[in-house]
């Protein structure tokens, strides 16, 4: 488990450009679960080591844990990350739905590797 990718300062808002981890564009598809909800189609905005950036077609609350999987590029062809996260914000953003960032709080031994050559 990447226990630092759970990590946020306290300063950190929504609105803030202070991050801990540097952010990298990423859009492709993914996927998003919350417990007792069927998963729901997102895309992803952008990624970091300690989470990700989406598109939803519904809003989700502020702390709420939810599951996520997303495509990313290694080495010329797509790999699926899946993660554990925290949603710090949902906000509306026109017709094309709620862009929504998610906090990694959980993210496996081999997910992590996998995030981590992502971001090179």
């Amino acid at each position: 488990m990447n226990r630092l990718a759970g990590h946020v300062s306290p300063s950190m808002t929504a609105n803030s450009e202070t991050r801990i981890y540097p952010r990298k564009l990423l859009r492709g598809q993914a996927r998003i679960a919350l417990p007792g909800m069927s998963a729901m189609r997102a895309k992803t905005i952008d990624v970091s080591l300690g989470g990700l950036c989406l598109m939803v077609p519904e809003q989700i609350s502020p702390g709420k844990i939810c599951n996520v999987g997303f495509e990313a590029p290694l080495n010329g062809k797509m790999v699926r990350v899946f993660a554990v996260g925290k949603v710090v914000y949902s906000i509306l953003a026109g017709t094309e739905g709620f862009r929504t960032g998610l906090q990694f709080t959980e993210v496996d031994a081999a997910n992590n590797k996998l995030l981590a050559e992502v971001m090179l």
